[in-house]
Parts: structure tokens; C-alpha cells; sequence
């Protein structure tokens, strides 16, 4: 299997089509500890503005648009194999 390459589309604007399309973030174990309180939260509360906010602090500034999409609506929080999957 081939997969379709874009002559007009650098590498990482193809990156946000695939991440825009996926909505899914998944985030290492250590990851777990720093960001236990806002997905409980989140979860609970249904309150994402400060998971949001720290995720923000952690992600680099070409992540943002990818990171503030992915939350623009309600959110699923889950554990998998230690990692939190962010997905909605």
C-alpha cells in the first residue's frame, strides 16, 4: 500500500490534514501525573478550559491550531496501556 502524497502541501501542513481528520491525542504516562486534576475535571465537571490551557503550556506553538480544534467540542478522556487518550 501507497499512500497519496501531495505535491502541494508541505510535510507539515499534510501532518495538520491527518491530525485535523484523526481528532485523537494521546499522551505519555508521565503525562498522567501532571495532568490528573484537569481530567478529572474535565471528566466530572465537564470543564476543559484548564486541560486545555496546561496541554497549551506543554505543546509547541505549530500544535496550537491542532490542540484548540481537537477541544472545540466535548471531549473523551480515556486511560490506554498507561497513556491518556484525548480524543472526541
Amino acid at each position: 500500500m501507497g499512500a497519496y502524497s501531495n505535491e502541494k502541501w508541505s510535510a507539515h501542513e499534510a501532518w495538520k490534514q491527518v491530525v485535523r481528520k484523526r481528532q485523537k491525542l494521546i499522551l505519555c504516562p508521565q503525562y498522567r501525573y501532571a495532568l490528573h486534576d484537569e481530567c478529572i475535571m474535565a471528566v466530572v465537571f465537564g470543564f476543559t478550559a484548564p486541560l486545555l490551557e496546561k496541554i497549551l503550556s506543554y505543546s509547541l506553538p505549530a500544535e496550537y491550531e491542532s490542540v484548540i480544534d481537537l477541544f472545540t467540542s466535548k471531549v473523551d478522556i480515556t486511560f490506554s496501556n498507561g497513556n491518556i487518550v484525548i480524543s472526541n
